[in-house]
């Protein structure tokens, strides 16, 4: 019984490695194995990219307005701790708030002018509800009236640095709607850079203390946004939605997703539409499968007419050439599985592919290994592989042995 077992893989293994008509059959099977490689590789490399384009718009988005964002879209909030006590009650799960001060204006340098969007922050709770602080290239964050820090595409497009000063220029203020039609234009002093890695972010906005935002807009401890950072594992959809049905209009409530729903929604639109395309690959593999052994069973016909005179049943030469397939299957995907996870390493170590981050958000090829995903695609492989053999197995097991020897 254990020979009849083994008899299987063996015949398996020479058959497959067989130097037959001039090795030509072994170059056929081994074009099969690459053809399954390419379509495994292909799929690691384009899903793990695609990953790393949404956790890093994910990282960045969460890391600059926390998981939830609580905003007014009418008067600014008279009582922000008011506000904080009850959005706390609200939501349990909240671990930090910060408020903020938000205004759109425009912002003059050395050589231009932009639209801009001034943000005051709170330098006690910002940190712990941000990375902002963090991620200040060059300099340091503002501390005192009259400074603010730039985000580095904004600065470079206005031409200002760290020690350069700048012009926000407030279209209307009470202050300017009384005095004359004219904007009123505030000199401020850049002490910081700042690098949020997401160009929409990084070519808008300009971060200054809270308290010197409200005296700009002569609007004195009010508020416009509760940036919300919850504790791990929380529900962030939830959370934002029970805050917008309490809070009502003119209140509005955002998580991270919902920031920048159109993106995400594109990004895994994308990753379906490019796995079925790319998974072609495979099946195209498999058909290459299914003609290498149908090939080997061509060649191979008097050996196992013989083999079925001296005793190996039908069922054996259906798992033979079952195994033949499989293990071409799961050769090819090892390889795929290895040399796309060495394609991510080297994209995700060297950066080595640069975007226009005016176009693609981020300046970077984002690489993110999600080994499920991985495993599912190995598996889906070597599936689709030992599919595709088994119609060729069945013809072999139903072939006669007098057939092979007939014109012998």
């Amino acid at each position: 019984m254990r020979a009849s077992t083994a008899i299987v893989p063996t015949l398996a293994r020479r058959f497959l490695l067989s130097r037959s008509s001039d090795g030509f059959l072994s170059f056929i099977a081994w074009v099969s194995v690459v053809g399954v490689a390419l379509g495994v590789l292909a799929l690691v490399v384009v899903t793990s990219t695609i990953n790393g384009f949404e956790g890093e718009l994910t990282r960045v988005i969460s890391g600059t307005n926390g998981d939830v964002i609580l905003y007014t879209r009418g008067e600014p909030v008279q009582d922000p701790a008011l506000a904080e006590k009850k959005i706390r009650e609200i939501a349990p799960s909240v671990q930090a708030i910060t408020p903020t001060y938000t205004t759109e204006l425009m912002v003059s340098g050395s050589t231009g002018v932009a639209g801009a969007v001034l943000e005051g922050v709170d330098l006690a709770s910002i940190g712990k509800v941000t990375v902002i602080p963090d991620r200040v290239t060059s300099g340091r964050m503002p501390d005192r009236a009259g400074e603010v820090v730039v985000g580095s595409a904004l600065a470079q497009k206005i031409g200002v640095n760290v020690g350069s000063d700048l012009r926000l220029i407030i279209p209307f203020t009470e202050e300017s709607e009384a005095a004359s039609s004219a904007p009123k234009a505030v000199k401020e002093h850049v002490v910081g850079i700042v690098h949020m890695g997401l160009y929409e972010y990084d070519s808008q906005f300009i971060y200054a203390p809270i308290s010197e935002v409200q005296n700009i807009v002569r609007e004195p401890g009010k508020v416009t946004t509760f940036k919300i950072k919850l504790n791990p594992g929380a529900d962030t959809r939830l959370v934002s939605d029970r805050l917008a049905d309490y809070f009502g209009y003119p209140f509005r409530a955002k998580d991270w997703m919902q920031m920048n729903r159109n993106i995400f929604y594109a990004i895994r639109l994308e990753k379906a539409v490019i796995t079925i395309i790319l998974a072609a690959i495979v099946i195209v593999a498999a058909f290459n499968v299914v003609s290498t052994l149908m090939m080997m069973i061509h060649d191979k016909t008097k050996e196992i007419a013989i083999l079925k005179a001296m005793g190996f049943r039908p069922g054996q030469g259906f798992r033979l050439f079952c195994l033949i397939g499989l293990g071409m299957g799961i050769v090819g995907t090892i390889f795929g599985v290895a040399l796309g996870l060495g394609i991510d390493w080297i994209l995700r170590e060297t950066r080595l592919i640069q975007l226009p981050a005016d176009i693609y958000y981020i300046s970077f090829l984002p690489v993110v290994v999600r080994w499920r995903e991985i495993g599912m695609i190995a598996v889906a492989a070597i599936v689709i592989s030992f599919v595709a053999t088994l119609f060729p197995a069945y013809k072999v097991s139903r072939r006669a042995p007098l057939e092979g020897i007939r014109h012998e």
